[in-house]
């Protein structure tokens, strides 16, 4: 059976699986998400989280279809929802309208010059945290850390954003 040789670390049969089953999930991510190219890239991150779970010995035992069917309409899911938060506009002016807190120039040069100081990788997590507004165990498995590690990240980032802007007086 192809899957167990895949277990025994034959490429080759993962190479087979893959383009005996990519079709279907190509088929499965496209009915989902509605963009082919969107539909490729997650058919390729299916399967290369697939392998990486046959790897380390949780993967597929019986039904490597059925598995990779669920995996790949996961992500599509996890996909529309993260696009359904994108807003696209091209009026300038709305930003207006919607913007809820207007500071003073003084202090929105304080917040700029504490954001700036930050390292990158705190200023992106907090943007993802609290700005796109997505859940520790949603950025976990992406940046390859436990949701608790992405809380103490955002955690700490925050901390040192509010020292940041305190110390700019």
């Amino acid at each position: 059976m192809l899957l167990d040789r895949v277990y025994q670390g034959d490429d080759a049969a993962f190479g087979t699986l893959y383009r005996r089953v990519s079709p279907m999930a190509r088929r499965a991510a496209h009915n989902i998400v509605r963009d082919s190219h969107a539909a490729d890239d997650l058919v390729q991150e299916t399967f290369y989280l697939v392998l990486r779970a046959v790897r380390s010995g949780r993967g597929p035992r019986d039904s490597f279809a059925g598995y990779v069917l669920a995996t790949v309409k996961h992500l599509a899911y996890r996909y529309c929802k993260t696009e359904s938060r994108t807003v696209a506009n091209d009026d300038p002016d709305m930003w207006e309208r919607h913007t809820d807190i207007v500071l003073p120039a003084a202090q929105t040069e304080r917040v700029t010059a504490a954001w700036a100081s930050l390292p990158p990788r705190w200023r992106s997590i907090l943007w993802l945290v609290e700005v796109d507004r997505y859940s520790p165990a949603e950025l976990a498995p992406g940046l390859a850390l436990t949701p608790n590690a992405v809380s103490s990240l955002a955690s700490r980032a925050r901390q040192a954003l509010r020292t940041a802007y305190l110390a700019t007086d």
